[in-house]
Parts: structure tokens; C-alpha cells; sequence
């Protein structure tokens, strides 16, 4: 038996359960039990997990519903799968399910991990989590992995009051009772949970802790982005809300930045026109440090958890969606405003070209033309703002 310890954000649980996914490994049984469980997770994990039970594996899902912690369109999503999927719920609100434990298990080996990791992108890759491995050689290790097993079965092998067989009737139950949320109020949720909430009129001292970068989850690919998209979080329109006052500049982790050429500064002269944006390329930005960014992947991970629909008289391939963000330019702040982020993949074109553009928008292309920006810092942060999870800041050189 071999154990070890897999800490994040150096070692991300997601890659270690993909290598496992990837192997040519002849699984007889997968059990992945957790307390919350994300939609865009378990689709990135979806063609992997049919191809095994294709293969004859016993795929198994127990699940908690507590805390808004899974949503009505992820158990829609496992009942599809047509696999065993368990939903464990206790009434008493004080007793919340909340154990995560992934199982592989083959004829000759298993391994289990047990920790803090939930089935969602946080658990599998940006959250602090610890976690412990084991890799059981069998029948060597029959013992000792029999006693591991023991005291999880009362979530590995499920009977009584608080487990119900996931069906149609039980999710309809579930959301008519008000027990599930959809995907985008679990979503918000787990937003909240990471966000202080100030109540309405205190002021509350600055914030002790700074913001550290962690790595971002892999990008799920294009042909499953439709199934994830969900209805945003409500933002009043611009023009709506009062500009709150920064003082100061909220804190951030720089995510990205460029200085601005002529054309991202919607500067026409006799020989360029512009884009009506700011190019969203390389510009020679590492993240994390000494690994350069993939400008073509980098920023639809960056904006993933907005709602990205197809653009109205664009490529096939083009997409977009609005992204609330707060602007100070030259120290003066415009408030918090909806940017345009549009994303086309086929614009790369084998030559490493930018395929995501921030549009400066109707309300900010008069402004980019008065300040004459060309030469100008752009700057991207994403902070713990309450209403915008991200600033630009734009300085002089």
C-alpha cells in the first residue's frame, strides 16, 4: 500500500483523477461520493466516465443536496447518464452531508482519495484542499484495504432514511420543495461563500487578508460550453446604479496586462483603423510566473462563469458575453460598467493570433478617444469586489 498527501493549489485532485480516467486500466467499480457537485465538472468529466461503464464499470454518484451546495440541471444531468446515483439528505439541519471520497477499483489495484475536495472546479483545482491517496496493490493489500473500506461504507453502500435512488419524481420533488437551486443560484451561492457580505449601510474596517493567484481549471471544451450556460447573476444596467467610491483601489492579483498600441486606443490614422476594443493577446503576460499565458485559451477560462451565447451576425464559431468590471483610468474612477467579451476560436488561425477582444462599448468610445490612451497601461485585476470581480486600471507608462 502507498500513501500520499495531495495538497492544492500544488497538486490539483482533477489531474490526478484525470491520469487515473486516461489510463488504460480496466475499472470493475468508480464511487464518487461529495458534498457538493458542479455542473461544468462532471460534464468535463462525462465522455471519460461512459466510455468506462461502456467498458462494464459499476459508476456510481452519492451526493449531498445540502447548502445549495448541487444544483437541479447536475441531477438531471447523472440521471441521464443512466448510472447509480444516490441522493443522501438528512432533514435535521444541523447534520449536513459533507464527505468527499473518490474510489477506482480493478481486479488488481484500487485507490481511493479522501479529503476536502467537493466534485466542482474549486474542489478539483483552484481551492485550498488537502487530500490523502491510496493505492492498493491487490490481493497483497487485501487487508488493508479492507479496513479502509469499512468505515466508508455507510457512503460507499447505501441503505436508510436519509438516501433516496436519484429518479424524475425525486427531482421534481426536490425542486418544487425548494430543496435544489438551479445552476446559476448555486453558482451565486458558492460566489457568496468566498465574498464577505458587508450589511447594507456599515462600513467595516479594510480587509486583513490580501488575494493570492491560483492556477485556473482547464477549459471545458467548446462542444459542451452550450449544456453549462446558465442565466447570469442579475446586474442593474448601466446607468442604473450609483458609481461606488474607491478609496482605495480595490486589491486584486493582476491577471493580465498590456500597453495599449494606437489601435486598442481608437486612434485612426491615414494607415490603421481600429478594432473598437482592446485586443486581448499574449503581450508577453505570465501566470502563473515564468509560464507565458495561451492568449487563445486564457481569457474564456479567465470570464468561464459568465453566461457565453453565440454572437448574432458573427462566425460560427464566435461567442460573447458581458462581464461587469470596475474602471479607473488616469486615477479617475468610471464606476462599475458591462464590458463585451467576445471570443472566436477560429480567429487564431494557426499563427497564434488574439481571438478574444474587449469591446470599449457605445458608453466608452468617446471617453478612449478623448484620453488618447495610446501608450497607456491596461491593467486587469480580479479582486473580491462585491458587484465586479474584476477592475481595469489604467495608468500612464
Amino acid at each position: 500500500m502507498i500513501i500520499r498527501t495531495i495538497c492544492q493549489p500544488g497538486t490539483e485532485l482533477g489531474n490526478e483523477i484525470s491520469e487515473l480516467l486516461n489510463s488504460d486500466a480496466v475499472y470493475s467499480r468508480i464511487v464518487f461520493v461529495s458534498a457538493f457537485t458542479a455542473l461544468r465538472t462532471i460534464l468535463r468529466l462525462r465522455e471519460r466516465l461512459l466510455a468506462h461503464m461502456e467498458g462494464g464499470v459499476n459508476l456510481c454518484f452519492v451526493i449531498g443536496i445540502d447548502i445549495g451546495g448541487t444544483s437541479r440541471e447536475v441531477l438531471e444531468e447523472l440521471l441521464r447518464w443512466n448510472c447509480e446515483t444516490f441522493i443522501f439528505h438528512n432533514t435535521i439541519a444541523r447534520a449536513t452531508f459533507h464527505p468527499k471520497v473518490y474510489l477506482f477499483e480493478t481486479a488488481t489495484s484500487a485507490t481511493i482519495f479522501i479529503g476536502s475536495n467537493n466534485l466542482t472546479d474549486g474542489g478539483f483545482y483552484t481551492n485550498y484542499e488537502a487530500a490523502t491517496r491510496y493505492d492498493f496493490d491487490l490481493p497483497a493489500d487485501t487487508v488493508e484495504y479492507e479496513n479502509t473500506l469499512r468505515p466508508l461504507n455507510q457512503f460507499l453502500n447505501l441503505r436508510g432514511a436519509t438516501v433516496r435512488q436519484l429518479d424524475a419524481h425525486l427531482i421534481r420533488t426536490l425542486v418544487t420543495r425548494g430543496e435544489v437551486p438551479s445552476e446559476a443560484e448555486a453558482r451565486q451561492h458558492r460566489s457568496h461563500q468566498t465574498q464577505g457580505r458587508s450589511p447594507e449601510g456599515s462600513t467595516l474596517p479594510a480587509n486583513p487578508f490580501t488575494p493570492v493567484a491560483t492556477p485556473l481549471p482547464p477549459l471545458l471544451p467548446e462542444s459542451l460550453r452550450a449544456e453549462e450556460r446558465v442565466e447570469p447573476q442579475a446586474l442593474e444596467p448601466d446607468g442604473q446604479q450609483a458609481p461606488p467610491t474607491v478609496t482605495p483601489r480595490p486589491l486584486g492579483i493582476l491577471v493580465w496586462r498590456k500597453v495599449l498600441p494606437q489601435t486598442d486606443a481608437l486612434q485612426v490614422t491615414p494607415s490603421s483603423h481600429h478594432v473598437g476594443g482592446v485586443r486581448l493577446t499574449q503581450a508577453r503576460f505570465e501566470n502563473p510566473p515564468a509560464q507565458r499565458i495561451h492568449q487563445t485559451t486564457y481569457f474564456r477560462q479567465l470570464f468561464a462563469d459568465y453566461r457565453w451565447e453565440n454572437e448574432v451576425g458573427g462566425y460560427v464559431d464566435q461567442e460573447h458575453t458581458f462581464v461587469p468590471m470596475h474602471i479607473i483610468i488616469r486615477g479617475t474612477d468610471y464606476g462599475i460598467h458591462n464590458f463585451e467579451i467576445s471570443h472566436k476560436p477560429s480567429g487564431e488561425a494557426g499563427q497564434n493570433n488574439y481571438t478574444t477582444i474587449l469591446r470599449w462599448g457605445r458608453e466608452f468610445n468617446p471617453i478612449v478617444v478623448r484620453e488618447n490612451l495610446t501608450g497607456a497601461v491596461f491593467s486587469l485585476y480580479e479582486t473580491d469586489e462585491e458587484n465586479a470581480a474584476f477592475l481595469i486600471d489604467i495608468t500612464d507608462a
